[in-house]
């Protein structure tokens, strides 16, 4: 059966919303070149987002599998497709900060969880979310 994925929702609007602006500084920071990112306009989620930088962010795919009727998982798939503005030159660079910070707040967070970036398609970033029984 699978899981109720608004708990996931939730530490998903944590994570994106309140905690990437921190983790676009320190990529920022790390590269220190003078290419800066910044934090996206989002206020939630499942917001339409007029100004850029921003995501889109959705809902692709949702799945029970059960390994020998001991281990049960609910795995979901979401996509978050990055909107930056188009005037931006070096958009390449751009996306993949943006995905890098990503990926660490995915590494980083302390969730019961598991997090993993499985693919990149154009402008849309895939993420894998495990529910563990």
């Amino acid at each position: 059966m699978i899981k109720s994925f608004e708990p996931v929702y939730k530490e998903m609007e944590e994570l994106f919303i309140h905690n990437l602006p921190d983790y676009i500084e320190k990529i920022n920071r790390n590269y220190n070149d003078g290419i800066l990112i910044k934090k996206f306009e989002n206020r939630t989620l499942d917001e339409d987002c007029i100004k850029k930088p921003c995501f889109k962010f959705s809902l692709e795919d949702s799945e029970y599998s059960e390994k020998d009727r001991i281990i049960e998982n609910s795995i979901f798939k979401i996509s978050l497709e990055l909107i930056l503005p188009q005037e931006i030159k070096k958009k390449t660079i751009f996306f993949w900060r943006y995905a890098e910070a990503i990926q660490r707040i995915l590494e980083e967070s302390e969730s019961s969880y598991i997090y993993k970036m499985i693919k990149i398609i154009e402008s849309k970033i895939i993420i894998e979310i495990t529910l563990c029984r």
